[in-house]
C-alpha cells in the first residue's frame, strides 16, 4: 500500500495523541491554568472547557475593571502615549463608544486600499457587558471602486456569537455571511456552529499547480461560491470533542475586474475551461478535538489539537469523490500567567486524494491560509504544510471608556508548502514570511488588525478582523 494512503491516519493518530499528552502536563514551576479559576465559580462554568476568560476570572464588572485600571496605573509612563492615542479616535456616546480608524493597505493582489472603518461598542447597562459591536467600513479599491460593507456582532450572553456580514462593491464583489456560534448549548458542554454564505469574490489569483509556480504565471479570476455548513461538536472526557460537519457549497469560475493581470481564461485555458461551469460539493466532516483553551476566538493560553477527515461522494449531492485529511494544532503559552506576553503556535497539515477536483477545491497557502507576505490563492496542490509562530504583546490594557480594551503587537515567522503526495515533501520548498501584527482587541470577542509581512517575493499589508490562528 503506498506510503501516502496510510501515512494521514497514522499521523492524526500520533499528533492527536502528543498534543494532548503536552496539554494536560503542567509545567514546573508554573500555576496550573485551573488555579486561575475563582473558587466562587459554579461547577458548570468551572467544567466547560471553551470559556470566556472574565468569567473564570472574575464575577463582577467591577472586578473586571479594578485589575486593569490597576495594571495601568502601575504603567502610568508607558502607557500616556497609548490613552493620547485612543482618546484622540474614540467618541464616547451615550449607547457606547465610537472608535474611527482609517484603512489605508495594499493587498499584492489588489493594490492599495482607502477608507475608513468605524467600531461602535454598544452597552447592556442590565448586563453591564459589551452587547453588540458595529463595524461598517467604506473603501475604495482602482478595480472594485467603492465598497461599503456592515459587520455587526451580537453578543447574548458571554459565550454566544451571532455574526453578520454584508459587503457590496461598484465593480463585481458581493458578499453576504451569516454565522451562529454558541459552545455551551443549554448550559452543556455541547457547542454548535452554522455559517452560509454568498460570496463573488473578483480578487482571486492562480499561479500554477506546486510549490515551484512562479509570479510570472500569475492570472486573475472571479470566483463565485454560495452555500452552508453545520457543525455539532459532542463532548468527551478530558477536554476532548466529537465534532460532525456537514456542509454543501457550489462553485463557479468566470473572469474579474483586475485588467493589469492576464486572466485564467488567457494563462490557464485548460483550468479556466474546466472551471467555469457551476459544480456542487456536499462533505462530511468527521473530526476529533482536544480543546483545552481558556476562550473560543481570543485565546491566551492552553493547547488545541484536530484530526479531521473529509468525504465527498460523487452522486449524492457532489461532483466529485475524494477524501481529505487534515490535522491541526494550536499552543499558547502565556508568561507568569500574566497574559502580557502570549507565545502562538500554529501547526496545519492537509492532504486530499481522490478524483481530480477543480484547482480552487484543493488546499491553498496565501496569505489568509497561512503565509501572510504572498497573495490568497499563492500555492495550490493535492496537500500543504503551514507553521506559524507569534509572540503577542499586549502593551497596554485599559478600560477605554468602560470597555475592555487591549492593544497588542506580534511579531510573526510563517512557514509553508505544497505538495502534490506525502512522498513528495520537501522542507527545502518551505516559504519563509516574517512581519508584525498590530491590534485592537475588544472584550468579549472582535479583534482588528493589520499585518505587515515580508518575504522572498516582496511585502504585503493585510487589513482585517479577528486573530489569523
Amino acid at each position: 500500500m503506498k506510503l501516502s494512503r496510510i501515512l494521514p491516519p497514522c499521523a492524526a493518530t500520533l499528533l492527536f495523541c502528543c498534543s494532548c499528552a503536552l496539554a494536560v502536563t503542567p509545567s514546573s514551576g508554573k500555576k496550573d491554568k485551573k488555579d486561575l479559576i475563582d473558587k466562587k465559580l459554579p461547577p458548570q462554568s468551572s467544567a466547560s472547557q471553551i470559556k470566556n476568560p472574565e468569567d473564570d476570572l472574575f464575577n463582577s464588572r467591577e472586578e473586571i475593571l479594578g485589575p486593569i485600571q490597576q495594571a495601568s496605573t502601575a504603567t502610568a509612563a508607558g502607557s500616556d502615549w497609548a490613552e493620547k492615542i485612543m482618546s484622540r479616535v474614540v467618541i464616547n456616546l451615550p449607547q457606547g463608544p465610537l472608535l474611527l480608524l482609517p484603512v489605508v493597505d495594499s493587498s499584492r493582489d489588489t493594490g492599495p486600499n482607502y477608507g475608513i472603518m468605524p467600531i461602535w461598542a454598544l452597552r447592556d447597562e442590565k448586563r453591564q457587558a459589551i452587547s453588540s459591536v458595529i463595524v461598517p467600513s467604506v473603501n475604495y479599491n482602482q478595480y472594485f471602486h467603492t465598497t461599503y460593507t456592515y459587520r455587526h456582532y451580537f453578543f447574548p450572553d458571554d459565550k454566544q456569537l451571532w455574526f453578520a456580514r454584508g459587503s457590496y462593491s461598484t465593480v463585481m464583489q458581493r458578499e453576504l455571511f451569516l454565522k451562529y456560534f454558541n459552545p455551551e448549548v443549554a448550559g452543556t458542554r455541547y457547542r454548535v456552529n452554522a455559517e452560509a454564505r454568498h460570496w463573488i469574490n473578483g480578487k482571486a489569483s492562480y499561479y500554477g499547480m506546486g510549490p515551484d509556480s512562479t509570479e510570472a504565471e500569475k492570472a486573475t479570476y472571479a470566483l463565485d461560491l454560495t452555500g452552508e455548513e453545520f457543525t455539532v461538536g459532542f463532548p468527551l472526557p478530558k477536554n476532548c470533542f466529537f465534532e460532525f460537519t456537514h456542509s454543501f457549497y457550489s462553485y463557479k469560475v468566470m473572469n474579474g475586474p483586475i485588467n493589469n493581470i492576464p486572466s485564467l481564461e488567457q494563462n490557464f485555458p485548460t483550468v479556466y475551461n474546466s472551471a467555469i461551469n457551476r459544480k456542487s460539493f456536499l462533505n462530511t466532516k468527521l473530526a476529533l478535538q482536544y480543546d483545552g483553551t481558556d476562550h473560543p476566538v481570543i485565546p491566551k493560553i492552553g493547547t488545541f489539537a484536530s484530526a479531521a477527515a473529509t468525504f465527498s461522494k460523487r452522486g449524492v449531492g457532489s461532483d466529485y469523490s475524494y477524501t481529505a485529511y487534515t490535522l491541526e494544532t494550536k499552543e499558547y503559552y502565556n508568561y507568569k500567567e500574566e497574559g502580557k506576553a502570549v507565545t502562538a503556535l500554529h501547526a496545519v497539515y492537509q492532504y486530499q486524494h481522490g478524483d481530480a477536483v477543480p484547482f480552487y477545491a484543493l488546499p491553498v497557502l496565501g496569505e489568509s491560509t497561512g503565509l501572510r507576505a504572498v497573495g490568497d490563492g499563492r500555492y495550490v496542490d493535492n496537500g500543504k504544510l503551514a507553521l506559524s509562530i507569534e509572540e503577542r504583546f499586549t502593551i497596554t490594557r485599559l478600560p477605554v471608556l468602560k470597555f475592555f480594551t487591549e492593544l497588542e503587537v506580534a511579531p510573526f515567522i510563517d512557514a509553508g508548502t505544497v505538495f502534490s503526495d506525502n512522498d513528495d515533501i520537501r522542507m527545502k520548498e518551505m516559504k519563509i514570511a516574517y512581519g508584525a501584527a498590530f491590534r485592537i482587541v475588544i472584550r468579549p470577542q472582535v479583534v482588528a488588525a493589520a499585518d505587515f509581512a515580508y518575504g522572498k517575493e516582496g511585502s504585503n499589508i493585510i487589513i482585517h478582523v479577528g486573530y489569523p490562528f
